[in-house]
């Protein structure tokens, strides 16, 4: 049974949201967005008694509160719904159908339906939380059951795992952990061989004990205690080197790993990022040898993981990205890591993001881009700079120039790039000249600005940035031309002509005034190109005018230019 969306209702920082998941699902966005809030209402509705609180029962710390005078009794319910569906007709085994049968819901496609609701509410007669699970039918009423069958058995067809990003590798590997546990409990020996083991492990420890005299003296002293206190008084002490029984060592056994210098070190001796990467590891062991043994034959399981990149290495993070597509069982992560992502399918991101108060989602859907101009995204931003999807707003510049002195001219006039968290792209040789950017931008839900060259060419870029605005929008708040041909003829123009010109040797002016003979265009290109390579090409020359801008101060930028990053500024929300 695979979990297709979940939709909640009032719950802590989310007033309403609706979730569409896939087989593997990436929650991005910023802190306190809701992604931690996403999993944990998946758990609470899944792990009905078996919760974080007593009962998984909702606390008035999990009621959405719209201002500063509400209060958790005199909220909106919580309501948290999970939406279970088959994918195509006849998917799930004949094991769901039947024992699920009661609450199933067949559509007009011949799919089977489950929808599971916990809703939480405060009641005035009992002064009290209260919180109730339900099943539904399409139309969202609740449905009234025969008997509890199919609430006591939802856990079982779909086991929820929950990884924090708090992994504890100890506890996972130790006799409780929720993998770990099941593995020891498959140890089954036959009696005599177990007696046999036992003798063994009693000789090794008589021979260890033995081999200090001084140990035979500890056991002799220990035993006097039983003058005090009533011990057995055949063999009152025992020293055990080793556990001397089957069931106490199956308990002890530890994994050990060999470092690349061929030293073995307990797990809980290597670094955090191993000790994770092992956690994870271990769920899929889980999930193909003893899922079935513990849960059911027909069973999902949910991965519920936090940030798995915590502790890990760069390169180790991506490799991870591209394992969780084929891990067993339905996966939803939550990451800040740009490095995942842009090893994880497009299609498996959810951004989630505040607009106005509100939560909302963005993703990519199927028909929304053609094959290239997915490859177009993927080489622009997914495989090179995944950290660009976590950008509150992009910058979309036509060329070198604006790349490397944009971010420069904003942190002249006080806004850190980070601070802000926007991001610039290069636009001019994308497929359709940039426009499967902005496309990707609204569908992400970020933010979005085109600043274009003040050229014929420019014009059609902005022309292209207009068929993309929402209703009630101006093109002026998204996209402008420079007044002049490009950024340096900007700067040119409005006060820096001094500056260029200072940077260019007297044997080029010379050559210079020759060639333009007179054409004072000619001559300004010609001055400003010299400019650059003198300076030591764009990216230098972008370094000494930001500068020179901070010399003479913020005012000093072109207007145009303060006004596009005015405009940044305010779609990020600075």
């Amino acid at each position: 049974m695979k979990l297709t969306d979940i939709k909640i209702e009032n719950f802590r920082g989310i007033r309403s949201l609706h979730l569409p998941l896939d087989g593997l699902t990436v929650l991005i966005g910023e802190n306190n967005s809701g992604k931690s809030t996403v999993l944990e209402a998946i758990r609470l509705v899944l792990t009905r008694g078996f919760g974080s609180r007593r009962g998984g029962q909702f606390s008035e710390y999990d009621f959405h509160l719209k201002d500063a005078d509400a209060t958790p009794q005199t909220s909106d319910p919580i309501k948290i719904t999970l939406h279970f569906a088959e994918e195509q007709e006849n998917a799930w085994p004949d094991a769901i159908i039947q024992q699920m049968n009661e609450v199933l819901q067949l559509d007009a496609d011949g799919l089977n339906h489950i929808w599971l609701q916990a809703q939480g509410a405060y009641r005035a007669d009992s002064a009290a939380f209260e919180t109730k699970w339900a099943f539904l039918n399409a139309g969202g009423a609740e449905l009234v059951l025969k008997n509890a069958t199919p609430l006591n058995l939802i856990s079982r067809f779909v086991p929820l795992f929950f990884l924090s990003a708090l992994r504890d590798a100890s506890q996972e590997f130790g006799q409780r952990g929720q993998f770990w546990s099941g593995f020891l409990k498959s140890i089954q020996l036959a009696d005599d061989q177990r007696e046999q083991i036992e003798q063994m492990l009693r000789d090794v420890n008589t021979s260890v004990i033995g081999a200090n005299d001084g140990l035979t003296e500890v056991t002799k002293k220990i035993a006097d205690a039983g003058r005090l206190i009533p011990l057995d008084s055949a063999d009152p002490v025992v020293l055990e080197a080793i556990p001397t029984r089957v069931f106490d060592m199956v308990g002890k056994i530890q994994v050990h790993l060999k470092s690349s210098y061929g030293a073995k070190l307990p797990l809980h001796r290597h670094g955090e990022g191993t000790q994770s990467l092992a956690v994870l590891m271990l769920f899929q062991a889980f999930a193909a040898t003893n899922l079935a043994e513990a849960y059911t034959p027909e069973s999902t399981p949910i991965l519920a993981l936090e940030e798995p990149e915590a502790h890990l290495h760069p390169s180790a993070i991506r490799s991870l990205g591209s394992f969780m597509e084929n891990m067993a069982g339905q996966i939803l992560v939550s990451s800040h890591s740009g490095d995942l992502v842009s090893r994880v399918p497009v299609k498996a991101i959810r951004r989630l993001y505040k607009l106005n108060g509100e939560t909302k989602v963005g993703r990519v859907k199927n028909d929304l881009f053609t094959d290239r101009e997915f490859q177009a995204i993927d080489y622009s931003i997914r495989l090179t700079k995944g950290h660009y999807l976590f950008s509150r707003c992009w910058l979309l510049v036509e060329g070198e120039s604006d790349f490397h002195l944009m971010p420069l001219l904003f942190d002249v006039m006080g806004y850190s790039q980070d601070q802000i968290n926007f991001s610039i792209l290069e636009f001019s040789q994308v497929v359709e000249k940039g426009e499967s950017l902005i496309k990707f931008a609204k569908a992400l839900g970020i933010q979005w600005f085109m600043m274009a060259d003040g050229d014929n060419e420019g014009n059609g870029y902005i022309k292209r940035a207009k068929k993309y605005l929402e209703n009630g929008e101006r093109l002026v708040d998204r996209a402008r031309t420079l007044t002049y041909a490009d950024i340096e003829h900007e700067f040119w123009h409005n006060g820096y002509s001094d500056f260029m010109v200072n940077l260019v040797l007297p044997q080029s002016k010379s050559q210079i005034d020759t060639e333009a003979a007179g054409d004072d265009a000619k001559k300004t290109k010609m001055l400003i190109k010299a400019a650059i390579k003198q300076a030591g090409e764009k990216p230098a020359f972008a370094m000494s005018l930001a500068a020179e801008a901070r010399q003479r101060g913020a005012g000093s930028i072109p207007q145009t230019i303060q006004d596009i990053i005015a405009c940044v500024v305010h779609l990020a929300g600075g």
